[in-house]
């Protein structure tokens, strides 16, 4: 994919090497990509401008914890399986944690 970065590249580059995918998974497999690149970027602001900014938080900490969710939730839901040493897939996934939930209450 001419338009990733680096690491968006690299992440596609070994997971089509690896993996046959249909076009919903290369769709997600896209954006896990983009979001790799993206938090390249973020972590590039963070590192030249510092964490805080004129006594405030630097706007891209804030933004690449939610892409970091962002990202593993991504991963999580493309269920890629992982290869064992062996060759064998390894099958177990655990999804993402999904939303809350009233304790005790009725859900409307």
């Amino acid at each position: 994919m001419a338009t990733l970065g680096d690491s968006g590249r690299v992440i596609w580059e070994s997971v089509t090497a690896d993996y046959e995918l249909n076009s919903f998974e290369k769709r997600q497999l896209i954006e896990v990509a983009r979001c790799a690149d993206t938090l390249d970027a973020l972590d590039a602001d963070i590192r030249s401008n510092g964490v805080m900014r004129d006594n405030k938080p630097n706007p891209a900490v804030v933004e690449a914890r939610q892409m970091r969710i962002a990202f593993a939730r991504l991963c999580a839901a493309l269920a890629l399986p992982d290869v064992e040493d062996d060759g064998f897939p390894r099958y177990q996934r655990l999804g993402t944690r999904g939303p809350y939930a009233l304790v005790g209450g009725k859900r409307g």
